[in-house]
């Protein structure tokens, strides 16, 4: 069988004999490696969306540090007010409670009485005693016209005895014979009398005018008199307790028949004057802050809603929580962590456009200042605070 038989009949599927060598396979395009000039057309995809991801991630940072101190934001704020504890200054029992538990109330609306009949009674005692002290200031008013009409009688008898004396003097130096000296020593005696008579009465003129003092309205009885019917008078109308302003009643827990004593609180008023916003703001957000500084507000109360406002004043120093007392500084609580956390200190900032009725003492809040006219990051600010207004219904 020749050669070409041999291959002819052979399956082209079946393999080679072992003693025949295999061709190998050609080199694949594909598999080339790619040269400089090829991977300088196309970069890595991967690097690429990797040096975008930290760009962006810098520049918010940047963003965020900056706007951290231009418009600082604290959430730890909170509603203050006035909350005046109402206590008598007169004491007895409560007879009348006029007032409800969270009832809004105007200047001068009583609040609670207490019962009057005692000071009712030290106003009739003290109106006698002013009575009284009238009379005795007029009867020491004619005590004192006795006594100058004593003066005037005596000096009257005075002048009397002192002519007869000059005048038997003046007889017996010219006619020793027509009167005695006998007579002349009575005249002169009588007149010395007479110089006494009128030395005693002026100083009972001088006593009965001590004791009346100055007359009439001013005297020092009568003004007496009068400061105890003030005084009564006065406990009276502190024995109705009226509201000091507009406002509303807090922790009124009594009835009637409660004994109130001076000093002792009987309920709680919240005023509605003055009412401001105390945001705790990191030390380190402070250094733009100055009073009037616009302020946008959000109220947990008032969800979907942005009040403005105004800086009223940055505080100065906070105090050690361990020690408090009379005269000490505000307190302000900081987390604790891993890592140091910066001071806070209290921010007071007034509103602008709250309602009163929005404005309860303790209620929680979140303030973002904005310190100057950025045209970036004020309008973003703005909307982040809109944004969290709305996500407030969700808390």
């Amino acid at each position: 069988m020749t050669e070409e038989q041999g291959s002819a009949g052979r399956d082209p599927d079946q393999a080679p004999s072992s003693g025949a060598a295999p061709e190998a396979p050609g080199p694949d395009p594909e598999d080339e490696p790619v040269g400089k000039e090829g991977r300088a057309k196309g970069r890595d995809p991967v690097r690429l969306a990797t040096l975008v991801v930290l760009g962006v991630c810098a520049l918010f940072f940047a963003l965020y540090v900056w706007a951290d101190r231009v418009m600082p934001y604290s959430d730890q704020a909170r509603v203050s007010g006035y909350a005046v504890p109402i206590a008598p200054q007169v004491s007895g029992y409560v007879t009348d409670i006029a007032v409800g538990l969270h009832e809004v109330v105007e200047g001068g609306d009583v609040l609670v009485e207490i019962d009057t009949l005692q000071y009712r009674i030290a106003i009739r005692s003290a109106r006698a005693q002013l009575d009284n002290a009238i009379q005795q200031v007029g009867g020491a008013t004619a005590t004192v016209e006795a006594a100058a009409a004593g003066v005037a009688a005596a000096r009257a008898q005075e002048t009397i005895a002192l002519r007869d004396f000059e005048r038997i003097s003046s007889i017996r130096e010219r006619d020793p014979t027509a009167i005695s000296q006998a007579d002349r020593d009575r005249a002169e005696a009588a007149h010395l009398s007479a110089v006494a008579q009128v030395e005693a009465a002026e100083a009972d003129l001088r006593r009965a005018e001590a004791t009346l003092g100055p007359g009439g309205l001013d005297n020092p009885s009568v003004r007496a008199a009068l400061a105890a019917l003030e005084q009564a008078e006065l406990n009276l109308a502190r024995a109705t307790i009226r509201a000091p302003s507009r406002g509303a009643i807090e922790s009124l827990f009594l009835d009637v028949g409660y004994f109130a004593s001076p000093g002792q609180p009987l309920l709680t008023f919240v005023s509605a004057a003055g009412t401001w916003i105390t945001a705790d703001m990191r030390e380190n957000n402070l250094e733009n802050l100055r009073p009037g500084t616009p302020v946008e507000v959000l109220l947990d109360v008032a969800p979907g809603q942005v009040f403005n406002g105004v800086v009223r004043s940055v505080g100065l120093g906070v105090g050690d929580a361990s020690r408090g007392g009379p005269g000490s500084l505000p307190t302000v609580s900081t987390s604790t962590g891993w890592l140091r956390q910066p001071q806070q200190f209290p921010v007071i900032i007034d509103l602008e456009d709250v309602p009163h009725e929005l404005l309860r003492i303790g209620a929680q809040a979140s303030v973002m200042a904005f310190t100057g006219d950025y045209w970036l990051l004020n309008p973003i600010g703005r909307f982040v605070m809109r944004l969290s207004a709305y996500l407030s219904y969700l808390r």
